[in-house]
């Protein structure tokens, strides 16, 4: 019976020592604060432009976070690879598309384009295990389409030129087709 329980209680140390809730490492506290895809202005290029073109990441968390050998890629694969650099606690960075110097509030991809799409993309950080700890897509809204500013319907031209509307002409005006031309010279409500 003795060599019974005992092997009950190995298994279950065995069982407890190896789940996974023990073995895996928490993530660390990031979040993207802002990601700014589309440079103001033009794309006209120039290091200082494609510069205005960044990721801002913050350590919401109460460590430090290590990021050698991370990296921040986009949907199509443009891959930036993090230098050896800490995230403190509470600190954000900023990571600039272009060229520039590095240092503890401001890393840069060293590219000579753009990469981030204005119309749409992802922003995917991951560990240096490949593991994703964040990732964050937008797809900017196309602008509505302008409405044509029409005049109100009527019943008659009659109460269009009473309410002090018309003439319309065809081709021209989209009220024209909304009356009857009786005397067919391409203009109604005169």
């Amino acid at each position: 019976m003795r060599s019974a329980v005992t092997a009950v209680v190995l298994t279950a140390a065995v069982l407890v020592g190896s789940g996974t809730a023990a073995s895996a490492a928490p993530k660390p506290s990031l979040r993207f604060t802002k990601i700014q895809y589309d440079a103001p202005g033009p794309d006209k290029g120039g290091n200082s432009h494609i510069n205005k073109e960044y990721v801002v990441i913050k350590n919401t968390g109460k460590k430090a976070v290590k990021f050698k050998n991370w990296t921040l890629r986009d949907a199509q694969h443009h891959v930036y690879k993090f230098p050896a650099f800490t995230l403190k606690a509470g600190k954000s960075v900023t990571v600039h598309t272009g060229k520039g110097d590095d240092s503890a509030k401001h890393l840069y991809m060293q590219r000579g384009w753009y990469i981030w799409n204005n119309t749409g993309d992802t922003a995917t950080l991951r560990d240096a295990k490949g593991t994703k700890v964040l990732a964050k897509s937008w797809k900017k809204k196309p602008k509505p389409k302008p409405q044509p500013n029409n005049d109100p319907r009527f019943d008659t031209c009659a109460d269009a030129i009473a309410a002090g509307y018309g003439p319309y002409y065809q081709g021209q005006d989209p009220e024209y087709y909304w009356y009857t031309d009786r005397d067919k010279d391409g203009v109604v409500c005169e």
